[in-house]
């Protein structure tokens, strides 16, 4: 190769200044052009020259695209690096190409899940966790996230010309709420001979099994988590009670009765449910929502008026179903929600904004430990997460409650 490029050096054409007008640059990069040429040329007499000569050309493009301003992967290709990368450390233990892939790596305290790979659990979380769709999710680099929530008291006063002004009128009040977080942890496990076969999918394997036991666990501690050693504290945990808002204590959500101490009948249900969406305030219906198991859609999907029309899909139309606003706004199943059938004192369903009302804090993505020592023949892969949550402003979410009143 060095001899080829030397004797295209050799029979190139000199660069010299054909004129006093001719601009130098303009000299130099014809000269470039004839010794590109003369390369060209040389390589195609050469054994083997047509393969080096692509070769070159594609070395020419790679580089090109490596200098690009901001040159990364795009998403698909860098998807496909990290995939590889976590496959091969799960398989084999060896993290060269999860270093090369990510500079954010702790050995000593686990492995990260590589950027794209975290995103895709958090778009599997959000489907099969509905509130995790749904709430305030924030992302924090500490055990604890703190708000603050400002309950409005009025303090303007109307006074007259002379009338003496008040030194000192109601304020606003501030309220602290914590979050603490707690670990999440799975520990899903494979024999040898499965990471030894190359046709398994491993890397998809292990994000799916961690991704659907999360999903389900942190699901149900969103609704119903009792907040103990720093677990998530759920929605329904706080308590309710029929006062309205400004009047009831701050930190219990308010209900709107069924209309029955057992067992509603339609008219009741429609009637709370009209009085759930007319006691919800202005600034929280833009982006409310319903919150229900399907069993309670299905028995709100089936109440009819006199005429036959349903409460659901006022165009008489079944295919509408759960996709089709329930009084102008959209429904959200989880199956983690009481059903109306529960009978008395249930809370089976919520209304309102649950951006506002519930918080849920993630405390910098999911690791993993791979731990081939334990149990011999196996593989056990230690994968654990930090989340937190809790209500937020108790004034953006009421339940619909099994009750006379």
């Amino acid at each position: 190769m060095q001899h080829v490029m030397k004797q295209a050096l050799l029979g190139s054409v000199a660069i010299e200044r054909k004129g006093d007008d001719e601009d130098p640059v303009s000299v130099v990069t014809k000269s470039l052009e004839t010794l590109q040429k003369a390369v060209d040329e040389r390589l195609k007499k050469v054994e083997g020259g047509t393969e080096i000569k692509a070769l070159m050309d594609r070395i020419d493009d790679l580089e090109k695209k490596a200098n690009r301003p901001g040159g990364k992967k795009d998403a698909d290709e860098q998807k496909e690096v990290e995939l590889k990368a976590l496959t091969t450390l799960l398989r084999t233990g060896l993290d060269a190409e999860i270093k090369a892939a990510a500079s954010d790596n702790d050995p000593a305290g686990g492995y990260f899940v590589l950027p794209t790979v975290d995103l895709s659990i958090r778009t599997l979380m959000t489907d099969l966790s509905p509130l995790r769709g749904l709430a305030d999710v924030v992302s924090v680099s500490t055990d604890k996230y703190e708000r603050f929530y400002s309950l409005g008291k009025r303090g303007a006063q109307w006074v007259s010309e002379r009338d003496t002004r008040p030194q000192d009128t109601d304020r606003p009040e501030l309220i602290k709420h914590s979050y603490p977080v707690s670990e999440l942890y799975a520990a899903p496990a494979a024999t040898r001979h499965l990471l030894d076969d190359a046709a398994t999918d491993i890397a998809s394997w292990l994000i799916n099994n961690a991704t659907h036991d999360f999903a389900e666990t942190e699901g149900e501690a969103f609704l119903e988590g009792d907040g103990v050693d720093g677990k998530p504290r759920g929605l329904m945990d706080y308590g309710t009670t029929n006062e309205k808002d400004f009047v009831r204590a701050w930190g219990v959500h308010q209900y709107i009765p069924a209309g029955h101490a057992s067992a509603p009948t339609d008219a009741n249900l429609v009637t709370a449910c009209i009085g759930i969406v007319s006691k919800l305030r202005k600034p929280y219906k833009a982006n409310a929502r319903w919150l229900m198991n399907s069993e309670s859609a299905t028995r709100l999907m089936g109440i009819v008026d006199a005429n036959g029309r349903r409460l659901w899909a006022p165009t008489g139309n079944l295919i509408e179903g759960v996709e089709h606003p329930l009084l102008g706004y959209p429904v959200e199943i989880d199956e983690n929600m009481p059903s109306i059938s529960d009978g008395a004192g249930a809370h089976p369903i919520a209304f309102g904004d649950f951006r506002q009302g519930y918080v849920i804090v993630d405390r910098q993505g999911v690791r993993i430990n791979r731990d081939e020592l334990t149990v011999k023949g196996r593989v056990i892969f230690d994968v654990y997460k930090r989340v937190g949550g809790g209500a937020g402003d108790f004034n953006a979410i009421k339940f619909i409650k099994i009750a006379a009143s």
